[in-house]
């Protein structure tokens, strides 16, 4: 008897004992499916991790805080945070100076000051609008496309121009979809002030970045980003918080350069000509390369665990399969006997009930695998909708990717097979060293 007449006396079997023969199953499809769940669900969460991280900048992209110098003895029980001074915040001027110092190696460093939001009365329609003062860069900060005109350039913020970069969104309902380049307008600001800008680019406004305040917020009520120099907004802001500098920064680093030697290279520099080694503050520069290869490693800890955990119940089903091949091969002792007496050897019966408990547990592994992929999926869409629903700006910026280990794939496929030939050995040995004269006598 050669491998293909095995198979299909194996499948002669199962489908004589349908009931059976999905209950021996049952213990390795929830074992598959409880693997593959576990390592879809970590797959997507590293993808989806990665791929927001390559929207909001990529790799490249860097980011520091102004903080406190803990000391090394520090007692945490009496050490107290302590307090910024004016001069422990980075001025506009040491933040170029650091530009220029890295200008090889840095592409832009971005900065933020809020204004709040504000309305700009239009051709037909008053838009709202959150008002940010930033530099050149902030664009490829968010990865968003120029339609028109240009973005705020280092120029604009050295000269304290009245300039504005505006959305797609803006343009279409402020002012009618009429050229924007050049046009002056006015932002009434929620302190009352109001600004008279004028607009050197537009940008095509992306949901996925911003978020939205609900799904169901008509377009043209949207509250778009409109970007002025940030030099500019420093000098009008209403400056409530008592700074005029910075303890947040955002760096793009340039192409081919290494970010995380980058941002030693950046705290070690802030430190030389700003902090010193003595002092109470340091500018921490962290990159998101490093930050996503340590969320990654958790990941792979947490999966592989639960992953291990999970397949310990494939040990039970291994033990389903052995029982219920010992009560195939009692049941087919007769069978067996006219086998043998008709000159099949030892080898062919071993081979017989061998075949059949691998197809037994390939089947429930295919079937697990199957289930563990829809359960991932699942899973992975209801998370996302849970989170976007809690926390819209949150969820509007997640990447979702449902992405299939087929690693696990390959490992279940291969260990539901290992599974049949370890827990089918026995009974098939036991079938195989039967004697012919006994068997035919069983009743």
């Amino acid at each position: 008897m050669n491998l293909m007449e095995s198979i299909r006396l194996a499948f002669e079997s199962i489908r004589a004992n349908k009931l059976r023969s999905f209950l021996t199953m049952l213990g390795i499809i929830i074992g598959i499916s409880s693997v593959i769940t576990i390592t879809t669900i970590g797959t997507s969460l590293r993808a989806t991790i990665s791929n927001t991280m390559s929207d909001l900048g990529g790799t490249n992209y860097l980011y520091g805080y102004v903080n406190a110098v803990i000391p090394d003895d520090v007692d945490y029980d009496t050490w107290e945070y302590p307090e910024m001074d004016e001069s422990d915040f980075l001025s506009y001027q040491e933040i170029v100076d650091a530009k220029e110092a890295f200008a090889d190696k840095i592409k832009a460093i971005i900065l933020s000051w809020s204004m709040g939001e504000g309305t700009v009365t239009g051709t037909n329609y008053t838009s709202k609008v959150s008002v940010t003062g930033s530099t050149e860069g902030w664009l490829d900060s968010y990865s968003l496309d120029l339609i028109a005109g240009r973005e705020i350039s280092d120029r604009d913020c050295a000269e304290e121009k009245a300039t504005a970069l505006v959305s797609d969104l803006f343009v279409k309902y402020a002012l009618n979809g009429e050229n924007p380049l050049g046009k002056e307008i006015e932002v009434s600001l929620g302190n009352g002030s109001v600004l008279k800008l004028h607009i050197v680019g537009v940008y095509k406004y992306d949901v996925q970045r911003f978020g939205t305040a609900s799904s169901k917020t008509p377009e043209k009520d949207l509250t778009t980003p409109l970007i002025i120099p940030v030099t500019y907004a420093m000098e009008y802001a209403d400056n409530s918080w008592g700074s005029s500098g910075f303890d947040y920064l955002e760096f793009l680093s340039a192409e081919g350069v290494n970010p995380s030697e980058l941002a030693a290279e950046i705290t070690k520099y802030f430190d030389s000509v700003k902090y010193g080694e003595a002092g109470k503050f340091q500018l921490e520069c962290f990159d998101l390369a490093s930050q996503l290869g340590i969320i990654d490693t958790v990941l792979n800890v947490v999966t592989v665990a639960i992953a291990i955990i999970a397949a310990i119940s494939l040990v039970v089903g291994g033990v389903g399969v052995m029982n219920i091949m010992l009560v195939s091969v009692v049941e087919r002792t007769k069978e067996i006997g006219i086998r043998k007496a008709l000159g099949a050897k030892n080898r062919n019966v071993h081979l017989q009930f061998l075949t059949e408990a691998v197809v037994i547990c390939l089947i429930g592994g295919v079937i697990g695998i199957l289930i563990g992929i829809l359960n991932g999926f699942l899973l992975a869409k209801v998370a996302g909708a849970l989170v976007e629903s809690y926390a819209s700006d949150i969820g509007s910026m997640l990447s979702m990717t449902v992405r299939p280990s087929m690693t696990a794939i390959v490992i279940s496929v291969i260990f539901s097979m290992l599974i049949g030939i370890l827990f089918g050995s026995y009974p098939a040995k036991r079938a195989a060293r039967m004697s012919p004269i006994d068997a035919l006598r069983y009743e």
